[in-house]
């Protein structure tokens, strides 16, 4: 007999959104250094992922508004052998990923689905993609990791992973809410209370007046706004995706950058993406004077000591990119000073949890709210701090991984930004109606970073890996 359950208030409101031009789905690339056996990756996933219920169950709609149906996880639909046409592999395989970007997971099976290249360059690649009900991206981020294990032989659950010390902005947002900051946050007003709550404890029977009275005060915050630059980012998304990242950026280089200028690796990196933004505006024949470009970044709201591992506790916190100024050096100091402010600024009552909250309103009034965030803001930025080592999957080695939270309303662009293993990467994932090749983006990235510092020599390449030899085919 299956087992039923209804969604709670937050995850709902991922399936309200959701529109044929922008789905809500997470969507993650893997570059393994090794061949991934699929064999093993399906006992993997059995015996880490299926433990947590909600990637054994679907979700069925009614009229008071949807259910977590659980049954049998058929493997063959969730793990797809994918071979890339000959060619650039990178290229081929970011067409394929802009492909299933904008392609919906089937809705009669659990809401997720990995894509396994078994033949890319010297090793595999895998593709993810998850619907953003089952959890927000800063949870999933955490389900994949514990997937990985830091040798290629282990073979048995690891333990639960603990919360490493954050060393950096960017890493306390994705840190669970202390008990100190919840209290803090109580104290400072039962409006925020209240609203927190809701945060803290989804599964409860939703209070429609309390809801309306903290999306009044989130849409207050933005109306507040000043209207985010008019670029090419402002329009109506069509739906068909491309997606495009940077190579490894080697942490080293980056953080000497930093030192060199007396500013922080995540200014560099900013500073970095601002001038490939500026240059790219130039070339489309815009003008750049003035331009801002403002970013929401997913915010983690979970108390530490919850006990659920998924489900939607995210709120939004916003940082704009000085994307105007021409001069590289006076782009990052501007870039250092505004990452400082943010920092300063970060606590859970500036962030925004409108996503939170307007799943359960009219339809009317989700548009409305969609829309004002699209004239507010221009893209959603994720940095995720993966591993400071490198991790192995089902015992390959993984070289690379970039991942993307989902734009919502008429937004079209998502930016990502990882650090793994000693080297950072740069993502996009656009709407071609308003990006029609990300990688005329990313493919400045590399340039642009070393106008930041010209003095900084890069470091040198490391040596070429030695390639597979190819099988000797057999004859019948």
């Amino acid at each position: 007999m299956s087992k039923l359950e209804r969604l709670g208030s937050l995850d709902m409101t991922w399936l309200q959104i959701e529109r044929e031009t922008n789905l809500m789905q997470v969507v993650g690339v893997l570059v393994l250094e090794t061949p991934l056996d699929r064999q093993r990756l399906e006992t993997l996933l059995r015996a880490r992922l299926l433990r947590l219920e909600r990637f054994s169950q679907h979700v069925l709609r009614d009229s008071a508004g949807a259910i977590w149906e659980s049954g049998q996880v058929d493997m063959s639909a969730h793990i797809v052998d994918l071979p890339l046409p000959a060619g650039d592999e990178q290229a081929a395989l970011e067409a394929v990923v802009s492909e299933l970007a904008a392609t919906p997971l089937d809705p009669q099976r659990p809401l997720w689905q990995l894509h396994l290249v078994g033949q890319y360059r010297q090793g595999s690649a895998l593709i993810v993609r998850i619907h953003h009900c089952i959890a927000d991206s800063i949870a999933l981020f955490s389900v994949l990791r514990s997937l990985t294990d830091d040798t290629p032989t282990a073979d048995t659950p690891p333990p639960p992973a603990t919360a490493e010390q954050a060393g950096n902005i960017f890493e306390q947002l994705c840190a669970p809410l202390t008990r100190s900051m919840i209290d803090s946050i109580t104290a400072s007003g039962a409006f925020w209370a209240r609203y927190l709550s809701l945060m803290l404890n989804p599964q409860q029977v939703f209070d429609y007046a309390r809801a309306s009275a903290a999306l009044t005060l989130e849409i207050g915050k933005l109306t507040g706004l000043q209207d985010d630059s008019r670029t090419f980012l402002k329009g109506r998304p069509g739906g068909t995706k491309r997606v495009s990242w940077s190579q490894p950026l080697p942490e080293s280089l980056v953080q000497a950058r930093a030192e060199a200028t007396h500013t922080t690796a995540d200014a560099v990196l900013l500073a970095g993406l601002s001038g490939a933004l500026h240059d790219y505006l130039r070339e489309q024949g815009t003008s750049t004077e003035g331009v801002e470009l403002r970013t929401l970044m997913p915010v983690n709201l979970r108390d530490a000591d919850a006990d659920e591992v998924l489900g939607n506790r995210s709120g939004l916190m916003l940082i704009e990119l000085p994307v105007g100024i021409a001069d590289p050096q006076e782009r990052l100091r501007e870039t250092h000073r505004r990452v400082a402010l943010f920092t300063k600024a970060y606590d859970t009552q500036s962030a925004l949890g409108i996503f939170s909250l307007i799943g359960q309103t009219r339809k009317a009034v989700q548009e409305q709210t969609l829309r004002l965030l699209a004239a507010k803001t221009s893209a959603v930025l994720c940095h995720v701090q993966g591993s400071r080592q490198a991790r192995y999957l089902a015992g390959a080695k993984i070289a690379e991984e970039v991942f993307w939270s989902p734009t919502s309303g008429d937004l079209g662009l998502a930016i990502s930004l990882v650090a793994y293993d000693g080297h950072y990467q740069l993502g996009l994932l656009a709407d071609t109606a308003m990006v029609a090749d990300p990688s005329a983006i990313t493919g400045r990235i590399t340039a642009q970073l070393a106008a930041l510092a010209p003095d900084v020599a890069p470091s040198p390449p490391p040596a070429p890996k030695p390639r597979r030899k190819k099988a000797t085919p057999k004859t019948a």
